[in-house]
């Protein structure tokens, strides 16, 4: 439940590594995705989970997915727990978005994030609800909460943006994650319903609000944090998860300064992290997308 400053430490360095894999992924499916349905030979759910796990492999602190992922195209992504299949492998095209849940096993610690992207324009239904994810998701990780405080105390936060608009969805906010354990760990969630378990420092956690229609798509968006103390008596959330959010399917204009000020510090954090790591193409396509947007 609780990690130690040597546990917290390699949950920094493995999601560096992480990070890495999934950036290197997303221009990957960027420069290949419209331009293969275009020929024909759209890339597929399955493809796609083989590239994130190949990339992560080049890691040389990787040793195994910490869970299957959920590589979802469409209509799929509105099933949270899907899993594709050699009969079930939908094509990702700009007909639908895409979203991916996947994670890694590293000899450091333990990583769980989700992105959802789209290689097309997007339906002003998808942008008002993506933006409403989006909100949520920043709304609880930049809280700033009291000693005392229980997950089910702060699981309305994420929620609120998506109440507003009448939606909702069936599933927790969050729940804990083992250090080179499982990535559902107990007892700590983010829930409905009650969870008297205190939150302190030195915990780690996700926050993953999300959006599903069926047959249609699904929304999810994920950061692993963990607690930090703020020393006045209040406590904080820090991302672990350096991963660009997609900021294409979002309405800026809904955004406030402040959430806008969230996204490009987030950004900033990621780009600075990843500064000299990748080949020219694939820090060019991080540039653009961990841009400022705040005025």
């Amino acid at each position: 439940m609780l990690k130690n400053p040597v546990e917290l430490q390699g949950f920094r360095d493995c999601h560096r590594h992480d990070g890495a894999a999934w950036i290197r992924f997303f221009a990957w499916l960027e420069a290949n995705a419209a331009k293969r349905e275009k020929d024909g030979r759209p890339v597929t759910e399955l493809e796609a989970e083989d590239r994130i796990l190949a990339l992560r492999q080049m890691e040389e602190t990787f040793v195994e997915p910490s869970f299957r992922s959920i590589s979802a195209a469409a209509g799929h992504a509105a099933m949270c727990h899907y899993a594709a299949s050699a009969k079930s492998d939908a094509p990702i095209t700009s007909q639908g978005i895409y979203l991916l849940d996947s994670g890694g096993q590293y000899f450091t610690g333990t990583t769980d994030a989700t992105r959802t992207t789209a290689i097309g324009a997007v339906s002003d239904e998808v942008r008002r609800t993506y933006t409403a994810v989006l909100k949520g998701l920043i709304s609880m990780v930049s809280l700033k909460f009291p000693k005392g405080t229980y997950g089910h105390h702060l699981d309305a936060f994420a929620r609120r943006p998506l109440w507003d608009l009448g939606l909702d969805y069936d599933h927790g906010t969050g729940h804990g994650v083992g250090h080179f354990l499982s990535v559902h760990e107990q007892p700590q969630r983010f829930d409905r319903r009650v969870n008297e378990i205190e939150l302190r420092p030195g915990m780690v956690t996700t926050i993953e609000p999300g959006y599903y229609k069926a047959g249609e798509y699904g929304i999810r968006i994920e950061n692993q944090v963990e607690v930090i103390d703020d020393g006045d008596g209040f406590m904080s959330f820090r991302s672990l998860t350096l991963v660009p959010i997609d900021l294409r399917l979002a309405d800026i204009s809904l955004l406030s300064e402040t959430e806008r000020q969230w996204i490009d510090t987030y950004h900033w954090r990621v780009a600075k992290t990843m500064e000299g790591v990748f080949d020219p193409e694939t820090a060019a396509w991080l540039a653009a997308r961990t841009a400022p947007i705040a005025s």
